[in-house]
């Protein structure tokens, strides 16, 4: 066997093999006396037609099958030998087979692209702040507990803070009811949302029955008039922040004082969560931009072809034009495409490994932790596939580990409630 490959891009090969008549002479001839048993013709017995007519009658279906069958064969047996790996399906081209003539044909196909990483030890340079816990974050929080403990008790009128239950009728400029625009039994909490305080005060002191003729906003740059009709008034009660509101809560904790400290707890874990994974990206975008590497048309493509089915079915919405969408889509999915490739190169470079036991034990703690959620984590994890997504994480983690080491990284460290100002000062 004789092969050719040749390069066309980073990632696009295109391969040339060529089968000598005496390697396929063998295995011809059995899948000819294979298919002369099996060929049929009035005036012979089945198997004794001469395989002069045999040729004649069905040689070139043999020819083509055999090709077809060859060509799969010895393109393997290429790969191995030439030590390549497809990323996507061959083109074959060029297929050329005879009886008595040598096999050729051409697979066109791609491979990881060649690149080389960039000089990254004591190289990454980046500033990030980090946020710490303020009492504003624990005070949203109880009231957030607060709200979901709450209740509601009908009343008499309408005041800011209380929620109606109503049907919205839009009206048209001459305050005409439009036929088919109209919504139907909506809560609304007076004071929020579209509901702010100037709107509201419309409905303020308005009685279980009552009709009261609004301005709200109604699509895009759209404000319509409506007629509320008011169903149901009710105010929400809040329980007491006390120690029995804390237990209610969850039942290891014993105190108010415990709930704030599980809830300041559990504020910061997810705000170093956030840090986490800010300062990987900031390593991902380093090595993206100074990368150079070509994404491979097959993987963008169903990058894209994916993630639109998955916007499709997420939007609910069949109007989603997939080209607009692949156009906003590109360079993020290229991105993704990019990093992947380096991240398995350093992970290879950095000699990276975790072994079975350490996700095991990631198991066996989050089923320690978890112990309501015992059943469902251990039938997740009995999918290999999801086992092996898990170590593929802990491989990550840990490379993301050696690569803060190699970096300098500048780390300011703020309140939540600059956070918060700076978000205010941009709206």
């Amino acid at each position: 066997m004789k092969t050719n490959i040749k390069k066309t891009n980073s990632f696009t090969r295109s391969l040339n093999v060529v089968v000598p008549w005496d390697s396929l002479k063998e295995e011809f001839n059995k899948e000819f006396t294979t298919q002369s048993k099996k060929f049929k013709m009035p005036g012979f017995r089945a198997g004794k037609v001469p395989a002069a007519i045999v040729k004649r009658e069905i040689g070139p279906a043999i020819e083509a099958n055999f090709g077809e069958s060859a060509l799969n064969k010895y393109f393997q047996e290429s790969l191995i030998e030439l030590n390549l790996i497809p990323i996507n399906q061959a083109s074959i081209t060029d297929l050329q087979f005879k009886e008595g003539s040598d096999l050729k044909f051409t697979a066109v196909f791609e491979v990881r692209p060649d690149f080389k990483l960039p000089s990254y030890k004591n190289s990454i340079k980046f500033k990030i702040d980090k946020f710490k816990v303020s009492d504003k974050d624990i005070d949203h929080s109880m009231k957030e507990l607060q709200n979901n403990q709450s209740t509601l008790n009908s009343v008499e009128k309408a005041s800011i803070g209380n929620y109606i239950f109503a049907d919205f009728q839009e009206l048209d400029q001459n305050g005409i009811a439009i036929i088919g625009s109209k919504i139907e039994k909506q809560y609304v909490k007076l004071g929020e949302g579209n509901f702010d305080e100037k709107i509201s005060k419309l409905i303020c002191n308005k009685k279980i029955g009552d009709k009261v003729v609004i301005d709200l906003p109604f699509g895009e740059n759209k404000i319509s008039k409506f007629e509320v009709d008011i169903k149901k008034i009710e105010e929400q009660v809040l329980p007491d922040l006390n120690d029995d509101f804390a237990k209610s809560v969850s039942p290891d904790i014993n105190s108010l004082k415990d709930l704030k400290e599980k809830l300041g707890e559990n504020i910061s874990k997810n705000l170093d969560d956030d840090f986490e994974k800010r300062s990987n990206s900031q390593i991902i975008d380093y090595f993206v931009d100074k990368t150079k590497i070509e994404v491979p048309n097959s993987m963008l493509d169903t990058f894209l072809k994916n993630a639109f089915e998955d916007e499709k079915k997420k939007q609910n919405n069949p109007e989603l034009k997939e080209e607009d969408f692949n156009k906003e889509t590109k360079p993020f999915a290229e991105k993704n495409i990019k990093w992947l490739f380096v991240r398995d190169k350093l992970i290879n470079e950095e000699k990276i490994n975790v072994d079975d036991s350490a996700v095991d034990n990631y198991i066996k703690d989050a089923i320690s932790n978890n112990q309501n959620q015992k059943d469902e984590i251990k039938k997740y994890y009995d999918d290999p596939n999801n086992k092996q997504n898990l170590k593929s994480d802990l491989i990550t983690q840990d490379l993301f580990k050696v690569l803060k080491d190699y970096s300098k990284i500048k780390v300011t460290e703020k309140s939540t409630d600059e956070l918060r100002k700076d978000k205010d000062g941009k709206k």
